[in-house]
């Protein structure tokens, strides 16, 4: 997969794939959601799709052929498929279309960073905010996002992984990222990555798709 970083605003990273044979990916939770052209080499037509917010791994079967540029938005940024119009398709003016109407709250994106730091609570970011843990919650919905414990769970699994490389006992990870104890990361790690903390740190082609930015490492530089 080829990364393209775009700089202003840094709402999104631009992404790009060509199916070579038929495959089946798994697409792991990032707190992201894309928006993707698809075509293939049997059609000029292009079909314009956006995907959710994932809760857990996610099979995609592609077909050879096929071709795919997406537009990774930032977490907490939204956009409607309305509004970028029905004019034909392509990576350059979708970029420009994107940037000029993706909706971005600061504040909430800064909430949904500080949700996945340890020892971060969605009440105590509440009290921040002089509001209650369900008016949060409310204007979270409002805003057409998962809940604040959907970020604040995925955002810590997300930052924890990122330190599987380092060699660092795993237990230690665990109380650093603020798990009560190795099981727990293990029973998290399973559940939005489908893998274990042990089997993560020997796949090193899903750590790089876990470092791609996303929830808990979003920069902006992509990671090529």
């Amino acid at each position: 997969m080829t990364e393209t970083n775009i700089e202003q605003p840094p709402y999104f990273h631009q992404w790009s794939y060509t199916v070579e044979t038929d495959e089946t990916s798994i697409v792991l939770p990032d707190g992201c959601t894309d928006i993707i052209v698809i075509s293939n080499d049997e059609s000029e037509i292009s079909g314009l799709h956006s995907t959710s917010w994932d809760i857990s791994p996610r099979r995609v079967r592609l077909r050879a052929g096929t071709s795919l540029t997406g537009f990774r938005l930032r977490p907490g940024a939204t956009i409607d498929l309305r509004d970028l119009g029905t004019e034909a398709y392509s990576a350059a003016n979708l970029a420009a279309q994107i940037s000029s109407v993706v909706r971005h709250d600061q504040e909430i994106t800064q909430i949904i960073d500080d949700l996945g730091l340890p020892g971060r609570s969605v009440a105590e970011l509440a009290k921040q905010q002089g509001v209650s843990e369900r008016t949060l919650q409310r204007h979270f919905k409002g805003l057409s996002l998962p809940s604040p414990g959907f970020w604040r769970q995925l955002g810590r699994a997300r930052r924890a992984v990122q330190a599987l490389p380092c060699r660092v006992p795993l237990t230690e990870i665990a109380l650093e990222y603020g798990y009560s104890d190795q099981a727990h990361m293990t029973r998290e790690f399973v559940r939005w990555f489908g893998k274990t903390p042990v089997q993560l740190r020997r796949d090193h082609a899903t750590l790089k798709d876990l470092a791609q930015p996303g929830l808990g490492n979003w920069s902006s530089q992509a990671v090529l």
